[in-house]
């Protein structure tokens, strides 16, 4: 059965991925005696959103005031009591310790001129404590990773993408994969896996536009279970106009001192959360700026401003040099003129589901990174994403290389599933069918629908729409499906493709999440439920495969140190909006 495969691979850990998370647990498992192999979709080091990553990483030991449980409140707060509080723990404990790591491999953070770390408070943190390297954090992080890959010599295998996990007796054995060069396949054996594959916003119109949830479909369909997947953030700061100018407008820009304003010239966030304004948590000011926007008081092109115009123009030039750059290139000066920008999609807070290993339901499969659920609950806070890469890459990482060194293990390979995905690609490459459907018409219209849909505000109609939309295509359109371009070498038509089947097992599990879930929280709101619900909803929705059907079950939340039913209070407290926007839903309003 080897004919049905070009190249065959064995290492001790495949990690799938190419961004900060990958990096890490591949370097993690090498120092504790693995040997790892990263197999990247893109290309290493540049694939993935850890380059493009903006703002800082929380450290919540730096501040005087501050301490981990503050930070460890702080997340809680922001995931709406969603969050796995093991995981919340561990990310909020560890912070300094993995900074001195990524400081050994060469990272330089910004400095107070007493050798202090320089700190920016970010949305939803009670105090400052996000380290940063200018506004380029996340290139620093991927620069030193990428640098300590080299130096430890870990092998890395680019454009290659995993099509399907290998399971032997309920243990992880493998994966497929498909070389984009020349559309070979690959089959690696490996005793454990890591998945590191980021995120899957790309069902939504987001700048990481390849974020396809690869490895939310690959594990799903190997037997793991994925939370939370009804969860999508939405960043406040998008670029909106000049067209040409794209990805978000890093939450730095509002920690330095930059007013969100509506046409009026109004900061509005005073109205809406007095006391954080600018700095809510980035659901909350979505939200807001959907209302400025509905009631007429958006920018000329339907966005919001940003303004940094008031700062001292010496600040814009140092601390957000990228950002200024990439207004300047268009003609737009920061230091003069606002930004135009809106809520965009930016984060999947839900994922694969782990444990405090970072191991999933399979026995020998990891997940790390965006790619895991848990850590965030229902909202992620800005800067506890690169924290969270770093400090559960490393645990996945060492975990993995455990496991992988354990004697007597010998796992056996199933052709039989190598050979359906053979068949699955011969079939789109070879359909000549007159009723044939080419991809790029699919992930237009889909985007679109999940942007409208499955958005900032939801409701039910809107919700069934799409589940409707995914559906139809499941049973109708997936079968008509076929690739035009009958190349091997780079045949992207080929991987649009292949990307239908994961994208559509993402839209069904968010679709059928939000519909079940009859509250609002979080990222999740509900205009026919405005109203948090913790008497019917402290709990999370877990997706599972079952006969080859994707199935749904819900749980209770996991809970160590604090009381979920403080959440009320909090938001009482902090967003007297959400009381005011609850009366109005009553009284008949459109909210």
């Amino acid at each position: 059965m080897k004919h049905l495969v070009e190249d065959v691979v064995e290492t001790d850990i495949l990690v799938i991925g190419g961004g900060g998370s990958a990096a890490i647990a591949a370097i993690s498992a090498a120092e504790n005696g693995a040997r790892p192999l990263i197999v990247d979709k893109g290309q290493m080091g540049k694939s993935g959103c850890t380059p493009n990553a903006h703002g800082g990483m929380a450290v919540s030991h730096l501040h005087p005031q501050d301490n981990w449980k503050i930070h460890f409140e702080d997340t809680m707060y922001s995931g709406g009591f969603l969050n796995d509080q093991r995981l919340v723990e561990i990310l909020c404990k560890e912070s300094l310790k993995f900074i001195k790591k990524l400081e050994s491999f060469g990272a330089v953070f910004d400095r107070e001129p007493n050798g202090n770390y320089r700190l920016r408070t970010f949305g939803g943190h009670t105090y400052p404590r996000s380290i940063y390297s200018g506004d380029a954090t996340g290139h620093e992080l991927m620069t030193c990773l990428k640098r300590e890959i080299y130096r430890k010599d870990i092998p890395v295998i680019n454009e290659v993408m995993i099509l399907k996990l290998l399971i032997d007796d309920g243990r992880i054995a493998g994966a497929l994969g498909i070389d984009k060069k020349n559309s070979n396949l690959y089959l690696f054996k490996a005793p454990t896996v890591i998945i590191a594959t980021g995120g899957g916003v790309g069902s939504w119109p987001a700048a990481a536009e390849r974020q396809m949830g690869d490895g939310y479909s690959m594990a799903l369909r190997a037997g793991a279970e994925l939370i939370d997947m009804e969860f999508v953030q939405y960043h406040p700061t998008h670029t909106w106009w000049p067209y040409g100018v794209r990805g978000s407008v890093s939450e730095s820009v509002r920690s330095e001192g930059g007013y969100l304003m509506n046409s009026l010239g109004e900061r509005f966030m005073k109205k809406y959360a007095p006391k954080r304004m600018e700095l809510s948590t980035r659901d909350y000011v979505s939200i807001c700026e959907y209302r400025e926007i509905l009631e007429g008081r958006g920018s000329e092109h339907q966005g919001i401003y940003l303004s940094v115009a008031h700062l001292p123009p010496e600040l814009i030039e140092s601390k957000l040099r990228t950002v200024f750059s990439k207004y300047l290139v268009y003609g737009y000066d920061i230091r003069k003129q606002p930004m135009e920008i809106k809520y965009r999609p930016h984060y999947y807070n839900g994922g694969i589901d782990i444990d405090h290993k970072g191991e999933t339901k399979i026995s020998g499969l990891y997940a790390a990174g965006e790619a895991a659920g848990g850590v965030h609950g229902g909202n992620r806070l800005g800067s506890n994403s690169l924290i969270d890469l770093v400090i559960f890459g490393d645990i996945a990482g060492r975990s993995a290389a455990v496991k992988a060194l354990e004697k007597g293990y010998k796992r056996k390979i199933n052709w039989e599933e190598i050979q359906k995905e053979r068949v699955k690609i011969d079939r789109l490459i070879n359909n000549e069918s007159k009723q044939a459907i080419r991809p790029m018409s699919i992930r237009r219209s889909h985007t679109e629908m999940m942007d409208k849909f499955m958005g900032v505000i939801r409701s039910e109609s809107g919700i069934k729409k799409m589940l409707e939309e995914v559906e139809k295509l499941k049973e109708d359109i997936i079968p008509k499906l076929y690739v035009a371009d009958k190349s091997r070498r780079y045949n992207y038509e080929l991987i649009d493709t292949l990307e239908i089947f994961v994208r559509l097992d993402i839209e069904e599990m968010a679709t059928k999440a939000a519909l079940l879930r009859r509250e609002s929280r979080a990222t999740h709101f509900r205009e026919d439920y405005p109203k948090m619900d913790n008497k019917n909803w402290l709990k999370n929705i877990v997706f599972y495969m079952d006969n080859g059907e994707i199935k749904f079950t819900t749980r209770p939340i996991i809970k160590t140190i604090l009381d979920p039913q403080k959440i009320k209070e909090f938001y009482e407290s902090d967003f007297p909006w959400h009381e005011e926007r609850n009366k109005g839903k009553e009284a008949g309003n459109k909210w």
